[in-house]
C-alpha cells in the first residue's frame, strides 16, 4: 500500500504544530531571562523534547495501527477493573487541554486580522473557517497543506532575517534575569517544541516505519529549533521594541513592508498548529466515541471558536494555561507508559542510551518544570 505521507510531509506536520506554540513569545522572554541562560536552556529543551517525542512515537509503533494518545495510555497504563474510569477522565482532560490550545490560536490569529482593519467578529470567523476547512479533508490534505505553509514560513523568515542585517539597532545584552524569568523562559522554550499530538499522525502517515519516523521527529523538532534561533537573534537585534509577539516589534524595526510579512508569519504559524492539533482531537474523538468523521470534525473545531467569542483570555495567558496542562498530562503518563512498553516489546525506536531509566526520570522532571514555568508571573 502506498504511504499516506512522505517523510517531509510528516516532518512538516510536526514542525507546523510546534512553530506556532509559543515560539513568537521567546524573544520577549529571552530579553528578560538573559542570552547566556537562554542559549543553554534551548539546548536542554531540545534534548528532552526529542526524547519525549521519540518515547511517544515508540508507544505508537508498539500499539499498532494509528493509535491516538488516549488509546496508548489505555493499552499501557490504565488496565484492569477500573481502567475505563481513568480513560474517561483522561479523555475529558485531553479534550479540554486541546480545545484550550486551539482557542489560543483562534484568538491570536483574530488579533492580527483585527490589526489589519477587519472587524473583530469577522476576524474570528475568517480565521476559524480557514483553519477548520483543511482539517475537514483529513490527514493527507493536512500533510500537503503543512508542507506548503511551512515552506512559505521559511521564506518569510529568511527574507526578514536578511533584512535584519541592514537594520541592526540593538546591542546584545548579556545580563542574567531573575530566577522566575529564567524559569518562565524554560517553560515556554519547552512548550515551543511541543508536538505531542502530531506524533501519532506522523507514525500513522508513515505506516510505523521506524527509520522514517525517527527522521521525521528529528527533522521536525530541528526545524523548530532553527526557527527559534533565527527569530530570537533577529528580533532582539532589529526590533523597534521587544513585544510579547516577536514578529510585531521585529517587523516594526525593519519597515512597513516587514510588518505585512510579520503578520503573515503569525497567521500561518497559528494555522499550521491549529491544523495538527484539531485533527488530533478529531481522531481521538472518533477513536473513543466511534462517531462519524464529520461530527468529530465539528466537535473538535467549533468549541475553540465559541471560547474565543466569550473572550476567554489573552493569547499569552491561554498559552500558559495550555502549556501547563499539557505538561502535566503528558509528562505524568508518557514516561511510565514508555517504561512498560519497553518491558513488553523491547527496543522499537529509541536508542538504549536515551531510553535508560535516568533519562526517563530527567525527561519527567523537565516537563514538570515546564508546567511550573508556564504558570510563573514575570
Amino acid at each position: 500500500m502506498k504511504k499516506k505521507l512522505s517523510v517531509w510531509q510528516a516532518t512538516c506536520i510536526i514542525t507546523g504544530y510546534g512553530v506556532g506554540s509559543g515560539i513568537m513569545t521567546l524573544p520577549y522572554l529571552v530579553n528578560r531571562a538573559g542570552l547566556v541562560w537562554s542559549a543553554l536552556i534551548l539546548l536542554v529543551a531540545f534534548f528532552f523534547s526529542y526524547c519525549m517525542h521519540m518515547m511517544l512515537a515508540e508507544l505508537t509503533i508498539g500499539s499498532g495501527h494509528g493509535t491516538q494518545v488516549v488509546a496508548l495510555f489505555k493499552k499501557y497504563l490504565f488496565r484492569g477493573k477500573y481502567g475505563n474510569i481513568f480513560i474517561i477522565a483522561l479523555f475529558v482532560l485531553t479534550a479540554l487541554v486541546i480545545t484550550t490550545n486551539l482557542a489560543a490560536y483562534v484568538a491570536g490569529g483574530a488579533e492580527i486580522l483585527e490589526s489589519a482593519g477587519i472587524p473583530p467578529l469577522a476576524a474570528k470567523l475568517i480565521f476559524y473557517v480557514v483553519a477548520a476547512v483543511v482539517v475537514f479533508f483529513g490527514l493527507k490534505i493536512l500533510g500537503i497543506s503543512e508542507t506548503i505553509t511551512v515552506a512559505i514560513i521559511m521564506g518569510i523568515v529568511a527574507v526578514l532575517a536578511v533584512a535584519s542585517l541592514f537594520n541592526l539597532s540593538n546591542p546584545f545584552v548579556f545580563t542574567t534575569g531573575a530566577p522566575n524569568e529564567i524559569l518562565a523562559f524554560f517553560g515556554m522554550a519547552m512548550f515551543s517544541f511541543v508536538a505531542f499530538f502530531s506524533v501519532p499522525q506522523a507514525v500513522e502517515g508513515l505506516e510505523g516505519d521506524p527509520v522514517k519516523v525517527r527522521k521525521a521527529v528529528l527533522r521536525g523538532l530541528g526545524l523548530n529549533l532553527l526557527f527559534i534561533v533565527v527569530i530570537i537573534v533577529c528580533a532582539l537585534a532589529s526590533s523597534a521594541r521587544i513585544t510579547e509577539l516577536a514578529m510585531i516589534g521585529w517587523s516594526e524595526g525593519i519597515g512597513l513592508w516587514a510588518q505585512i510579512f510579520g503578520a503573515a508569519f503569525i497567521i500561518l504559524a497559528m494555522l499550521t498548529t491549529y491544523w495538527s492539533v484539531s485533527l488530533a482531537l478529531a481522531d481521538i474523538l472518533r477513536e473513543q466515541l466511534k462517531w462519524h468523521r464529520h461530527l468529530c470534525w465539528v466537535v473538535a473545531t467549533l468549541p475553540s471558536l465559541i471560547l474565543v467569542l466569550f473572550n476567554l483570555g489573552s493569547f499569552l495567558e491561554i498559552m500558559r494555561i495550555a502549556g501547563g496542562l499539557i505538561a502535566i498530562l503528558i509528562a505524568l503518563l508518557v514516561v511510565p507508559a514508555f517504561h512498560r512498553c519497553r518491558k513488553e516489546n523491547g527496543k522499537l525506536l529509541l536508542p538504549d542510551a536515551l531510553a535508560a531509566m535516568p533519562i526517563q526520570v530527567l525527561v519527567l522532571v523537565a516537563f514538570l518544570l515546564m508546567a511550573v514555568g508556564s504558570a510563573v508571573d514575570i
